[in-house]
């Protein structure tokens, strides 16, 4: 709840390993934000240098019918509400004009303008008052955000096996009974649903994740995906998709701007971009949504019940409609009707006794003689002519066998 009845300034702290600390994510969120959301009121920031000019600075900015003004540093993320409640409740009751904390100081407004300087203070305190000064205090604070992060997860009845490796940003929600597995960076304004498992080496940003889904190694970013739905190993859920209940994205599926039924299956192996699927697809292994000519994206709609053969590409702008089928090695470009089959590949056309292919010696007595595999000093070649060709040319008795050659049968 906002106190209307404080002033909150936050001093922006600048060193020379990270520069302006404000600015300075941590979990998904500037510190300079940690800080203002302790205090619970809208803040003023100013930049804080060695001396402090109380009339050039603060009182152009306060506010005197607010009785409490709180002077915090940027670089303290750490520090909580609780602290700073403690610390006004004890201005009050020891009418005291003002109350210093290790790194940052509570006053009384009205006796903030009777003075004329202030002393900003060192960073000395240790705790949830420790300052962010270079890569390895930041990296101290970090840890300590991230486990009160994983720490308010887990009381809310998510279980989380590995505090070590899994890293949840400040604004991720998760259901109870969600499933945490090692290794997973949960981040943005990602929510996780009731029960959905989140199994080891996911990334996942700005993502809604429905109930009892489950995520295996795989990146997700700004995507939705339905209830009862696996993803992975090794998907790629880019911006703007959407994906419905109880559907299968495997492994090495990319998918990006686009929207899958329910009960889809896009198994593994397939790109499917700007596009819009029904319900209980089925696309198979290598199936490419070609929707780019080199300037401009197009769309393809695809109708329910729709299966689309193996190594398959739909090139859009195209319609598919209700239960078609597209033969695997069809290239479609144009519209497909209700229940039809598309065909759009060349006929077979085989060539016998063709002996073009040098890795595959034709079988029987006469190529067993015309064809062998000849070992040089530099590797194994083979070819379409007898032993006698492709052997060195030389000295029969040192190329033909020992060190510099053997024949393989």
């Amino acid at each position: 709840m906002v106190n209307l009845g404080i002033n909150g300034v936050i001093l922006r702290v600048k060193n020379n390993s990270l520069g302006e600390t404000r600015s300075l994510n941590l979990l998904g969120k500037p510190m300079e934000k940690w800080v203002e959301d302790a205090l619970r009121v809208p803040c003023h920031t100013i930049e804080a240098p060695t001396v402090l000019d109380i009339s050039d600075k603060l009182k152009q900015i306060l506010d005197k019918t607010k009785p409490i003004t709180v002077v915090l540093y940027s670089d303290t993320p750490l520090i909580t509400t609780k602290t700073i409640d403690v610390a006004i409740r004890q201005l009050a009751n020891q009418k005291a004009d003002a109350v210093k904390l290790p790194r940052g100081c509570v006053y009384k407004t009205e006796y903030l303008f009777e003075l004329t300087k202030l002393f900003p203070q060192e960073p000395a305190g240790g705790g949830e008052f420790e300052a962010v000064t270079d890569g390895e205090s930041l990296s101290r604070v970090t840890d300590s955000a991230r486990r009160r992060i994983l720490n308010f997860h887990s009381g809310n009845g998510v279980i989380i096996f590995d505090y070590h490796n899994t890293f949840i940003d400040c604004d991720v929600i998760i259901e109870r009974g969600a499933i945490i597995e090692p290794y997973n960076f949960i981040k943005g304004k990602t929510v996780i649903k009731a029960y959905a498992h989140i199994m080891p080496g996911n990334f996942m940003e700005n993502c809604i994740i429905g109930e009892n889904v489950t995520v295996d190694s795989s990146r997700l970013y700004n995507s939705f995906v339905g209830a009862e739905t696996r993803v992975g190993p090794f998907a790629y859920l880019r911006p703007n998709s959407v994906v419905g209940r109880s559907c299968r994205i495997g492994d090495y599926v990319e998918l990006k701007n686009c929207v899958i039924g329910d009960g889809c299956k896009v198994s593994h192996l397939s790109y499917v971009g700007d596009a819009e699927l029904g319900r209980e697809c089925n696309v198979g292994c290598g199936v490419v949504f070609a929707n780019y000519d080199g300037k401009n994206k197009y769309k393809s709609v695809v109708g329910n019940r729709v299966f689309i053969g193996s190594n398959a590409n739909i090139i859009a702008p195209v319609h598919i409609a209700d239960r078609a089928f597209i033969a695997a090695g069809s290239t479609v470009t144009d519209e497909v009707p209700t229940e039809a089959l598309a065909i759009a590949r060349a006929r077979q056309t085989n060539i016998p006794h063709w002996k073009g292919n040098m890795y595959a010696p034709p079988l029987g007595e006469e190529g067993d003689e015309q064809f062998k595999l000849v070992q040089l000093e530099n590797g194994i070649i083979d070819g379409s002519a007898s032993e006698s060709a492709n052997a060195p040319q030389g000295d029969s008795q040192g190329d033909s066998q020992g060190d510099n050659g053997e024949t393989l049968e």
